[in-house]
């Protein structure tokens, strides 16, 4: 299962939330070239958008859509990528604007894994707050760039600042 949000673009069959692809474009299989991490994905089948910052990929074996609560819950190696950003946890909730289909909030559990600019960090938990741009990162904290080692029960980072609170 593969969905683009920033705005929500989802394979025919799952056109509970979004029906922005025609069932002769959507290419489920396409999913089976993104496994490995340096393989080259098919893209091309996916809507074109014109603001890429904003999008987030995410690739799983399961998504349920819960439209009415503007809900994605995707489970299962779960590969959540946006412009210099990485995620691989067990699983991902993104949290929608109904309206819009713009992407408010995103919180991965279980094994989490982040890479961004570069830092690596590992925890239980992380939540990105799209408005705010935010993350915090929650349970078994460890956050490594080159040789410095950060740990802690919890960090706030503020993305657009830079600025990292560690606690406990």
């Amino acid at each position: 299962v593969i969905l683009l949000a920033g705005s929500l673009l989802i394979p025919s069959a799952l056109q509970a939330v979004d029906n922005q692809l025609s069932p002769s474009t959507a290419k489920p299989k396409a999913v089976e070239n993104l496994a490995g991490p340096n393989t080259p994905s098919e893209k091309s089948w996916l809507k074109k958008t014109s603001a890429a910052s904003d999008m987030v990929e995410v690739e799983a074996d399961k998504l349920d859509v819960y439209k009415s609560k503007g809900e994605a819950f995707f489970q299962g190696n779960v590969k959540a990528t946006r412009d210099d950003m990485l995620l691989k946890s067990k699983t991902l909730r993104l949290f929608y604007d109904n309206t819009t289909k713009k992407v408010k909030q995103m919180t991965a559990a279980g094994a989490v894994f982040i890479r961004w600019q570069d830092k690596d960090a590992t925890c239980n938990e992380a939540t990105y707050l799209f408005n705010e741009k935010k993350m915090i990162l929650t349970g078994d904290v460890v956050m490594v760039r080159g040789e410095e080692r950060i740990t802690g029960q919890r960090v706030i980072m503020d993305m657009a600042s830079d600025h990292q609170i560690v606690e406990g």
